[in-house]
């Protein structure tokens, strides 16, 4: 069985990946791959699953599929090259290492790709080594011998990855990431994780993790485990007393002396990147383009007054924080940088508004639970005033959620542009959440 094929995407075609919505479509790879990607003859395939997808329009796609065969599940990523890709999986060749059943590596010329079985990729040297850690890496652990195993809990490909390090029995006892090499300064991450959990220490029901170790060799982060559970795993009360939580452990992260941080400058929400999301978006969906173009303008006449620049976490959603009984736990720091209090709020009350256009929750749901996220902000420190939120948010609703559907090829999200574009315009005459 494979899951079901998606409904198309309604982005306009792009001449430079014709095999785009192919790739997308678990139904069609399933009849696909087998002939390509067993190492010992075609491959008896039982369900295929989209985990992930990059799409960068005129330039490349990049997908994760998850397979399951009769010895279990394996992942494997592809990519799309302009010149069909054969130089890019002979230069994979020489580095490739044994992927089961799978071919570690596989030129598709029918679709212009390059494939990697897991624990191969184009560019995560290190991923063999963090799932399978030898004696040089699993010594980063504080505790000798304690790091046997791991298991891989997120794959962007090219980039990163995320592994649960596991202990003799089986039990998470650290999370590790490694890194593209040369695309980030593990040193500089593991200090802005201990910045921020030393301003969270002592602060009633906040934590965030620590970095326990690093490997710049490796490109590898060996950081606490924290516990507790998403927020979309949390009943309703506890989802509300979560987000309140959140607020405050933002509003603190904000109180941070940034200059002593070690992160640089946070861009995602800068005006001329705004405009650059909004062109993107509407090259993507053409029958948006004249109002998403009238967004950018109404955006670029009326920026923000700007406050000194604090920590800001990045990526503020509520699955970046983990819920326990007593206590949240502020996670994934990678993303942070120096900029305006009001773009982490902005994107948080965007997530919460956009769930609503997505049928997540209701919209006063989604009040309830902004507002708890507010009053948990301005219970630490004062809130931007409201034109700066509602600027924000907008920006951040074209920015972040409006760029992701496309990119990320999110079908339920691209369904509902038109909600959301409305809910954008909405925004723009000023006024905030409340």
């Amino acid at each position: 069985m494979v899951t079901a094929p998606p409904a198309p995407t309604p982005l306009a075609p792009d001449a430079a990946i014709p095999a785009r919505d192919a790739m997308l479509d678990p139904a069609a790879m399933a009849a696909h791959l087998p002939g390509i990607l067993g190492l010992d003859g075609p491959l008896a395939i039982r369900d295929v699953r989209l985990v992930r997808a990059k799409y960068r329009i005129g330039e490349s796609l990049r997908v994760v599929l998850r397979l399951t065969l009769d010895d279990g599940e394996h992942l494997v990523s592809a990519r799309t090259f302009p010149d069909g890709g054969a130089r890019a999986a002979t230069a994979a060749a020489p580095l490739a290492v044994p992927a089961g059943p799978l071919r570690p590596v596989t030129h598709d010329p029918a679709l212009g790709a390059v494939w990697w079985a897991v624990p191969n990729d184009r560019r995560l040297r290190s991923l063999p080594l963090l799932l399978a850690p030898p004696p040089g890496l699993a010594v980063l652990h504080p505790e000798p011998g304690a790091w046997r195993r791991s298991r891989l809990a997120e794959l962007a490909p090219e980039r990163s990855a995320t592994a649960a390090a596991l202990d003799g029995d089986g039990r998470v006892i650290a999370y590790a990431k490694a890194y593209a090499p040369g695309t980030v300064d593990v040193r500089a991450f593991a200090h802005r994780y201990g910045v921020a959990a030393a301003a969270l220490d002592g602060v009633p029901g906040v934590r965030a993790p620590r970095a326990l170790a690093w490997s710049a060799e490796h490109e590898v982060l060996l950081l606490e485990c924290m516990p507790g559970l998403r927020w979309d795993h949390l009943g309703d009360d506890d989802q509300r007393i979560a987000l309140g939580r959140l607020g405050t452990a933002i509003a603190t992260l904000h109180g941070v002396d940034p200059s002593g941080c070690g992160a640089g400058p946070f861009g995602r929400l800068r005006a001329d990147r705004v405009a650059r999301s909004c062109a993107l978006v509407a090259e993507a969906l053409p029958e948006f383009a004249g109002r998403i173009a009238g967004i950018a303008d109404a955006l670029a006449a009326r920026p923000p007054d700007r406050d000194r620049p604090v920590l800001l976490h990045g990526d503020c959603h509520p699955k970046n924080a983990l819920a326990e009984p007593d206590g949240l736990a502020l996670i994934d720091l990678d993303q942070a940088g120096l900029g305006q209090p009001a773009a982490d709020v902005g994107s948080l009350l965007a997530r919460l508004r956009h769930g609503v256009v997505l049928g997540e929750t209701d919209a006063a749901r989604a009040d309830v639970l902004a507002g708890a996220f507010l009053d948990g902000y301005a219970a630490v420190r004062p809130l931007p005033d409201a034109a700066e939120l509602a600027w924000s948010t907008a920006a951040a609703l074209m920015a972040e959620r409006a760029v992701r559907a496309v990119n990320r090829l999110h079908v339920n999200a691209l369904a509902t542009m038109e909600e959301l574009v409305t809910l954008t315009e909405d925004l723009l005459p000023g006024g905030g959440w409340r």
